[in-house]
């Protein structure tokens, strides 16, 4: 050891080592007796200082000290073992290296600089999961792609030059997949960690021991402490992270992250890592991938109070929670139920009407529902209306892999296709799913490219596809104008309409006395649902008098009618006060410029419409006598 360095015990915890001062400090869990600290130099890198930790700085298994008069220059460190180099699991920065490179533990050095940062005054935006847009994406793919523009491609600065784009679009917070510090070019086993097959672990083929194998998305342990080094565009990862987390609240715009948590990382760790986010990073919310986690302890802990945690299996208080302070929704819950109940009904299955009906008016006192059409792991929109079945070839697992439950339709024809006929249902599907999304009291979500109907081919499990099957190509925001163009209308129609997005959940009674329920379902005939488990059709009337538009005023009232069945069919309209009528003001099949309203609507094979009660032209309301509502 250089004789001018000294060491002292120390406290020990936090573990990890890090700059106190001037000084170093460092805790490492070890059972060994010759274990210690390596530190090298950033001039060299082969220059390097081992200093042990003494017995005496042990308390029980844990070794701490504080090591002081270290030379200039010495700032990438690690522990060791023996003769083995450890890496600092809880190290807040890594050495970059070039994405993709095959890397082990050993090779992963934490830097020790810390540069002060300016958050400039920035305030985290708080927005409530009713008036939330989420947009799922992938660091580097969002941008990498060669069409994207962006100067700094598939990095956290990429993803900052195109916030301008999703605030456009309509998103209010993006989620990001892990974007922690992992190492994506490694083996993993399937029997060491078979949950992670449930959140898109990579597993590779038994087999297959040789091959070298990517885990493009990250989905395994990690050094959850640190920003992804190979994610930023220079070497300061922390910072460049810092960067687009400003640049989100500076646009009103919020930054939540995933975090998958094998077995091997216990409950105690995984609070510490969220209060680090939370601290040092001003992240807004966390989905946590996981399912041995004590969520009752993470979501009582002070310092996330304020944080929004999303998590597969969290519960509706009951109606007799008189706990005011834990009203306000920062816990959501979101799994796959939503979009197989959206892709049964879009298919035109039977039994789908109920599962249905519950997506649409689905809202919690206590807890909110995220819902989705599409994610990393399944098949996109576009794929969804392209293909009967998953390719996963260029995965190399003889297309073993993935979900075979994709509940998926291709319109007459597998893959692409030159028929009109095909392509143009495909089209309006597509508008059909995003307008059940979007017209659904849950908080939607959105993955990355979807809104201009990115393609993976029938990929529905691109794990290890760093090209432009996972790549969002920008290129088809040009071609698929009109589809951005749609999804786009429907967002700012959502946001214009509180009564879409209620804070609270609907009842389905007028409790108000206002004329209509604040939601009813309807059949064929008005105010009738049918139980027939071939029945595609349905009807919801949603009472705007319930809810107050930004402008202050009562919102409209709104009726929506489905119908997924493969014929047109007649629908029942519900009656309006004298002077009124209803009016299509969203449709994903333009209605006939000819038709007139009567009692009834006609409503083409596949297609969803949106009306809205409007005045009629030159009518002047008499003043009242008694009750006068109609439609009971």
């Amino acid at each position: 050891m250089n004789n001018t360095i000294t060491t002292r015990s120390s406290a020990p915890y936090p573990l990890g080592i890090r700059r106190q001062g001037r000084a170093i400090r460092a805790s490492f869990v070890s059972q060994e007796t010759n274990c210690g600290v390596v530190l090298k130099s950033t001039r060299s890198g082969s220059e390097e200082l081992r200093i042990p930790f003494e017995e005496t700085y042990r308390c029980g298994s844990v070794y701490s000290m504080q090591i002081e008069n270290v030379p200039a220059g010495y700032e990438l460190a690690s522990f060791y073992e023996g003769d083995k180099t450890v890496p600092d699991k809880n190290g807040a920065q890594f050495v970059k290296h070039a994405y993709g490179e095959e890397l082990a533990a050993s090779q992963m050095e934490s830097v020790l600089t810390r540069r002060d940062y300016n958050w400039e005054n920035t305030k985290q935006p708080h927005i409530s999961f009713s008036q939330a847009v989420v947009y799922g994406l992938h660091v580097r793919g969002f941008t990498k792609h060669p069409s994207s523009g962006c100067k700094h491609k598939g990095t956290f600065a990429g993803v900052t030059e195109k916030l301008d784009y999703l605030k456009e679009l309509g998103v209010t917070c993006l989620l990001l997949q892990p974007a922690y510090e992992f190492i994506e070019a490694t083996h993993m086993d399937r029997e060491s960690d078979p949950a992670g097959a449930a959140y898109g672990a990579y597993l590779p083929p038994k087999a297959d021991t040789e091959r070298k194998h990517l885990n493009y998305w990250g989905y395994q342990e990690g050094f959850y402490y640190a920003p992804k080094a190979s994610y930023a565009a220079g070497r300061d990862a922390s910072s460049e992270f810092k960067d687009l987390v400003k640049a989100c609240h500076v646009r009103g715009m919020e930054l939540w992250m995933q975090f998958y948590f094998p077995r091997t990382v216990n409950e105690r760790e995984i609070l510490s890592i969220l209060e680090h986010w939370t601290l040092e990073y001003q992240v807004d919310g966390f989905q946590l991938l996981a399912d041995h986690i004590n969520m009752e302890m993470i979501k009582n802990a002070p310092l996330l109070s304020d944080v929004k945690l999303i998590y597969y299996g969290f519960e509706d208080a009951s109606g007799t929670d008189r706990n005011e302070k834990f009203m306000t929704k920062r816990l959501c819950a979101f799994n796959e139920g939503p979009m197989i109940a959206y892709r049964r009904f879009l298919k035109g299955d039977e039994y789908t009407l109920s599962d249905m009906m519950e997506v649409l008016k689905k809202n919690g006192r206590s807890v909110a529902y995220m819902n989705s059409i599409a994610d990393y792991n399944s098949f996109r929109v576009n794929d969804l209306v392209c293909y009967d079945y998953k390719h996963n070839e260029d995965n190399g697992e003889d297309n073993r892999d993935g979900s075979n439950d994709n509940h998926s339709w291709n319109c007459g024809e597998e893959g692409p296709s030159r028929k009109r006929a095909v392509n143009a249902l495909r089209e309006k599907q597509k508008r059909n799913i995003f307008a059940m999304l979007a017209l659904s009291q849950g908080t939607p979500y959105l993955y990355m490219g979807d809104e201009m109907s990115k393609t993976q081919r029938g990929n529905n499990n691109p794990y290890n596809q760093d090209n432009e099957i996972s790549w969002v190509n920008w290129r088809d925001l040009k071609k698929n104008g009109g589809h951005y163009q749609f999804v786009k209308e429907l967002l700012t129609f959502r946001r214009e309409h509180p009564i879409l997005h209620m804070e609270q959940p609907l009842t389905g009674a007028d409790v108000k006395g206002l004329g209509y329920p604040d939601i009813s379902f309807h059949g064929l005939e008005a105010y009738m649902t049918s139980s027939e488990p071939y029945r595609r059709e349905l009807g919801v009337l949603l009472n705007g008098a319930y809810a107050v538009t930004p402008q202050g005023e009562p919102d409209s009232l709104l009726f929506l009618v489905f119908n997924m069945h493969w014929q047109a069919h007649e629908c029942a309209l519900p009656l309006l006060r004298k002077g009124m009528r209803w009016q299509v003001v969203l449709a994903t099949e333009k209605l006939p410029e000819d038709h007139e309203f009567a009692r009834t609507l006609t409503v083409p094979a596949r297609t969803i419409y949106v009306l809205e009660a409007v005045r009629e032209p030159g009518f002047v309301e008499e003043p009242s006598v008694g009750d006068e509502r109609t439609g009971f």
